[in-house]
């Protein structure tokens, strides 16, 4: 069983199953190697699964991972025995049955096989070691940072500090920075001679929060206004805003002379507008009374059309009906009477030509219903032949990938895995059942011959017992000697019947005792001491964890 053993190794390898180098028997696997290998397999044939690569240090944990497990292998449909001891407790015979069928269902179809290959290489390892760092940062209990102990916390072999005793709220002041777009040569010489140098303007602590959010004030409504407005006010109201900044200005540098200057100007800039507003005023007074007469006018003139329009009517009416009445009333009749001839001529002309129109635009839109189903049937081969064309594409990509990758493979490969040592010793394995397949032949021919034998013999003690005893019996109503020959051979007949019987038993005795012999080989293969001293040894770890929790809760 080495040979096998080393074929369940190797193909386990092929499956990113890495083990250490001395391991090359089933034997030497322990309950960890056998979740790693099982998982790994498992995996590969339902690719949705995912298990874990090693048993957990907790005995209840690694009683539901081997159930786990164990029921994935029952759903493939192994007919073994198969439980959390077969996992746990494992021995070389089960297992090597159950990796036999495993490996006989993995996928051996290009569909199947192009995914394990692609995870080869650094990104797809790293992807897969980070996923297995947090699938197994979150099965711990997370400690807020206040908790910690000196703000240490442990990331599997590297500390991480969290301090969080040097941080400080921010502080801001508004600052007073120039402007580069302004030209006011006044606004510049305050900046220059008055206003203090940034760094001086607040304390070393909110100088940097001061400049960082600097920009982030929200401006207030009044200076949204100076952008809104856009007429004669804004720009008088600019002009105030100018002259009070060169008032202030002026009394900040103590420069007095053209204060009344100033103040007139106020006065004239504030006159002004007063009488911009009352001209304003009168003139929305003028355009609604303008508005108000054009309207009026309009509605007149409506009025005025209408009337007149009625009035025309009206003449034209009373003329008729007073001034040669008859004449008038003749003519209406004959013009009516035109009117409705002309009609109906009309009426013929158009009947005489919608007909053909209608048949033409009958055939048309049969035409042009056929044409469209002529259409959509082409359109629907045309998107057959483009899905049909696209799968063919993505299956030749992932054939052209497949392919590299087994170039790669191969390339990588060494010369010395040669596969003729595997044939051979297959071919090897093959002889040998077929040996054994023509010894138990030539042992169930024997039987046959030997049961064929004793059904003969039996026949023909049967017959000579029956033969004799029709003899005898024809003697035996007239001779002693006769009727004591007859007594004999029914006691004879007897007696060879038991030794018969006698024989039967033994023979079925010796059967069921080399039945027990190999039932025994077999418990003593399971090595199921071995389990009972691990089910001991577990049992005592159940129960002092058990015992740890207890006294865990109490404190």
């Amino acid at each position: 069983m080495e040979e096998v053993d080393k074929i369940i190794i190797d193909s386990l390898k092929q499956l990113e199953c890495e083990f250490e180098e001395d391991i090359v028997t089933l034997k030497q696997f322990n309950a960890d190697m056998v979740v790693k290998a099982v998982s790994c397999c498992l995996e590969a044939i339902t690719p949705d699964v995912s298990l874990p690569k090693k048993l957990p240090p907790s005995m209840i944990a690694r009683l539901k991972t081997a159930s786990d497990i164990a029921e994935h292998i029952k759903d493939l449909g192994f007919r073994g025995d198969m439980g959390y001891q077969t996992i746990l407790y494992c021995n070389e015979v089960e297992i090597r049955r159950v990796f036999m069928f495993l490996i006989e269902r993995l996928p051996r179809e290009a569909n199947k096989t192009v995914a394990p290959i692609e995870q080869t290489g650094y990104v797809p390892r790293l992807v897969k070691s980070i996923e297995e760092n947090l699938r197994e940062s979150l099965t711990q209990f997370w400690v807020p940072s206040f908790f910690l102990k000196n703000g240490i916390r442990t990331c599997g072999d590297v500390e991480m500090v969290n301090s969080l005793g040097n941080s400080r709220p921010l502080e801001t002041v508004t600052l007073d920075i120039p402007d580069p777009d302004i030209e006011n040569d006044d606004l510049k010489q305050y900046w220059i001679h008055t206003v203090p140098p940034v760094t001086q303007q607040c304390s070393v602590k909110q100088l940097i929060p001061s400049l960082l959010f600097k920009d982030s004030h929200i401006p207030t409504s009044s200076s949204y206004l100076s952008m809104i407005d856009c007429d004669q006010q804004n720009l008088v109201e600019k002009m105030e805003s100018d002259i009070q900044l060169h008032k202030d200005l002026n009394e900040a540098t103590s420069i007095s002379k053209n204060k009344a200057e100033i103040d007139q100007i106020i006065e004239e800039v504030q006159s002004l507008n007063a009488e911009l507003n009352v001209l304003r005023e009168e003139l929305k007074s003028d355009e609604r009374q303008l508005s108000k007469v054009l309207s009026m006018k309009n509605e007149e003139h409506e009025i005025l059309k209408n009337t007149v329009s009625k009035v025309k009517l009206k003449l034209k009416t009373h003329t008729l009906a007073t001034v040669n009445k008859d004449e008038n009333k003749a003519k209406l009749k004959n013009l009516i009477k035109k009117a409705n001839e002309h009609l109906e001529d009309l009426a013929n002309q158009w009947n005489e030509v919608q007909t053909p129109l209608l048949e033409e635009l009958k055939t048309l839109q049969s035409t042009l219903t056929e044409t469209e189903a002529k259409l959509q049937e082409e359109r629907d081969k045309l998107n057959t032949v483009k899905s049909t064309h696209s799968k063919l594409l993505e299956d030749l990509k992932e054939k052209t990938a497949m392919e590299q990758n087994l170039i790669q493979k191969y390339q990588q490969m060494g010369r010395n895995n040669n596969r003729s040592a595997y044939t051979k010793r297959i071919l090897e394995i093959i002889g040998n059942i077929r040996k054994q397949n023509n010894e138990i032949q030539k042992v169930l021919s024997d039987t046959r011959s030997i049961q064929k034998d004793i059904n003969n013999l039996t026949g023909q003690v049967d017959r000579s017992f029956t033969l004799c005893d029709e003899l005898i019996f024809r003697d035996a109503k007239s001779d002693e000697t006769a009727r004591r020959a007859y007594k004999l051979l029914a006691s004879l007949r007897d007696e060879c019947g038991l030794i018969l019987k006698a024989v039967t038993e033994l023979g079925q005795t010796e059967r069921e005792s080399r039945n027990l012999y190999e039932q025994i080989e077999t418990e003593k293969s399971k090595e199921m001491s071995l389990k009972l001293e691990r089910v001991c040894s577990d049992l005592a770890q159940i129960e002092k964890e058990t015992h740890t929790l207890v006294n865990t809760n109490e404190i």
